[in-house]
């Protein structure tokens, strides 16, 4: 060792190490904890795979989010489909759509009166 400190890695590359496993487990751990219903309806690749997130609200209506990157804004949740929120079954839909693409993907079912995703919310505070 040269005696040398490594000051300020840069998170994405503490997030690119970052599996799916243990983005899925803190999530879910940490929704339990705010009483957040989270259910893990398919698991996929456990170091890579892409994360679907249903998110059903009180009225039953859905929103089908997954993350992509925006060279601006670094990584975003936004919605699969073209409405804010769909019905049940064109959400079940497009998930099996989904997956017929990318067998490897998780989807994430949560039952939210607000409306928000807790994987977007664990991307703010921690990217």
């Amino acid at each position: 060792m040269t005696g040398k400190k490594t000051v300020g890695v840069p998170i994405f590359n503490l997030m690119s190490r970052l599996t799916t496993t243990m983005l899925v487990a803190g999530v879910m751990a940490e929704a339990n904890q705010e009483r957040v219903t989270m259910v893990l309806e398919h698991r996929g690749d456990n170091d890579r795979g892409a994360i679907l997130v249903k998110l059903e609200n009180s009225d039953g209506m859905m929103r089908v989010e997954a993350r992509h990157h925006d060279p601006d804004k670094g990584a975003v949740w936004a919605a699969i489909h073209q409405d804010d929120w769909i019905e049940s079954h064109v959400a079940t839909g497009l998930v099996e759509k989904q997956m017929r693409y990318d067998a490897d993907c998780w989807v994430v079912a949560i039952e939210t009166s607000r409306g928000t995703n807790p994987f977007a919310q664990y991307d703010r505070d921690h990217i």
